[in-house]
Parts: C-alpha cells; structure tokens; sequence
C-alpha cells in the first residue's frame, strides 16, 4: 500500500476530522443496512465528483472551484437518490437527509488545494483513501451500535428496504446497551475509537 493510500489514517489528521457533519456519522451508523448505503454513497459522490473535477480542471477557474464543487456533488448526490429509489423507496426515505450530508463532508475534505498537482491515479488514491477511512469509521460503529442497541443485525434488501440477520429485541439481557442506539451512545463510542486511534498512531511513530 503506498504512501498515500495509508496517509489518512497514520497522520497528524484524524480520520474523523474529515467528517465534517456529526449528523452524517450518528444516523448512518445506528443500523449496519445504513451504514453500507452511506459508504456506497460516499464513494459514489467522492469518487465521481473529484474524477469530474479532475477531467475539468483545465477550464476550471481557481476562484470559482468552490461553487463548482457544490454543483457537481450535490447533483451527483441527486443521482445516487434516484437511482436508490428504484432500488427501495423506503430506504431512500429513511435515508434521504443523512444521503444529502455527504456532498458536505465531501466539501469540507476535498483537497482543492492539490487539484492542480494530482494526476488522476493520485486523485484516486487519495479520494478512496477518504472515503475508506469514512466508511470503516461508520461501520465499524454500526456493527457495535445495532447488535447491543437493538438486539438485531440489517442488512441491505428486502420490501422495507432492509433485512435483518437475526433479532433478540425479546431478550431482557444487557438492557443498558441499548443506550448505544441512540446519539449519546454514538458519540460515547466515538470518543473511545478517536482515543484508541491516537493510540495507534503513537505507537506506530514510535516504530518508525
């Protein structure tokens, strides 16, 4: 793995930096179903929106990139939307507002400032690396929150758009995890992963 490819998660900036909507990270982690649509989505709109950026970048005024990128990842976004509606519509209701988060967090983590100096593999790269980091992040979280939260496992598919694995919501058993469903247990396990991330971190500069 090169260089780049491992720079999001062995650097000074933590993953979870590039998140720049908390709502995107507590939504679309609370059933796993959600979690993979969400991480479907972000590579769809970083990957499309940068490999778009990068084909225009010649006729692209350097004033103007900003606005120009909110154009394209939100029209891309729409597009993601439209397509998963024929797939299910229940799911793309229920995960209309947190989908329309991504070309935010896209926004805000895009390096426009390298534009000029990536090729198209480097664009690649780079955009992959983000939304691999994003999406482990949320999935990771996903498969702790529903197991002990709702007692069930999701996964994409099925009329309401999503099917579970197995469901012990009967169970009486580790009653208190359950708080783990709802936001305050979603930034409760965020603060023990960005500590065991910096963690890491440390140990692995020790290393090199």
């Amino acid at each position: 793995m090169t260089k780049n490819a491992i720079q999001i998660f062995f650097n000074t900036r933590n993953p979870l930096f590039t998140l720049m909507c908390m709502g995107l990270l507590l939504f679309s982690s609370s059933r796993l179903s959600f979690a993979i649509v969400i991480a479907v989505a972000l590579v769809w709109v970083y990957v499309l929106t940068a490999l778009a950026l990068f084909a225009a970048r010649p006729i692209l005024p350097k004033e103007g990139r900003g606005a120009v990128m909110v154009f394209l990842s939100s029209l891309i976004t729409l597009f993601f939307l439209f397509i998963l509606w024929f797939i299910s519509p229940l799911l793309t209701i229920e995960l209309l507002y947190v989908t329309l988060l991504v070309p935010v967090s896209f926004i805000g983590a895009f390096p426009r400032e390298k534009l000029d100096s990536l090729n198209a593999s480097e664009t690649m790269v780079e955009t992959l690396s983000q939304t691999g980091a994003i999406g482990c992040v949320i999935i990771a979280l996903s498969l702790v929150r529903e197991p002990l939260g709702f007692m069930t496992l999701s996964f994409p598919g099925g009329v309401q758009g999503f099917i579970e694995l197995f469901n012990g919501s009967d169970a009486t058993g580790f009653f208190s995890l359950r708080i783990l469903a709802v936001a305050s247990g979603a930034f409760f396990l965020l603060g023990y992963m960005t500590a065991l991330f910096y963690t890491i971190i440390k140990r692995f500069r020790g290393t090199v």
